[in-house]
């Protein structure tokens, strides 16, 4: 939910620094060389390796507004409530027969649904935004130790 961009493929450093420029994107990157482009709009380096510590960093730093569920993992565009018949030529048989409510992207099309990993997202959703909700400066109590059986 919040408005950002990726690039999957490796365009290359001057154009990562355009792109930040021309669409004033904050670039994060662990690339040193990157971050310090003179075209560059302007860019933040991500300490950590691990993903979870990397959302807990951005949190923290930059305090996005969180809307989660209305963006598309794919091309960042917005996504609106979607019939099964809307997104049935999008969606695998076993899909269509086991589930009936949708969300499509408005801009490239691709349909969403509460899948057998949507528990899984929900818990790192709500974990980021009782983070965001967190007053700056305080940090997340530790996590509890794993059970023993």
């Amino acid at each position: 939910g919040v408005d950002t961009a990726y690039e999957s493929t490796d365009i290359g450093d001057p154009a990562l620094a355009t792109r930040s420029a021309t669409e004033k994107r904050v670039m994060l990157s662990r690339d040193r060389g990157l971050l310090h482009r003179r075209e560059l709009w302007a860019g933040a380096f991500v300490y950590s390796t691990r993903p979870e510590d990397q959302l807990s960093d951005v949190l923290e730093r930059f305090r996005p507004e969180l809307r989660p569920w209305t963006r598309c993992t794919a091309c960042n565009g917005l996504l609106r409530e979607a019939t099964k018949e809307e997104v049935a030529d999008r969606l695998e048989g076993g899909t269509e027969r086991s589930y009936d409510v949708f969300a499509q992207c408005q801009e490239c099309g691709r349909a969403y649904w509460k899948g057998a990993h949507h528990e899984q997202l929900e818990a790192i959703v709500a974990n980021a935004l009782a983070e965001a909700n967190r007053p700056a400066g305080h940090p997340a109590p530790p996590a509890a130790p794993p059970r023993r059986s």
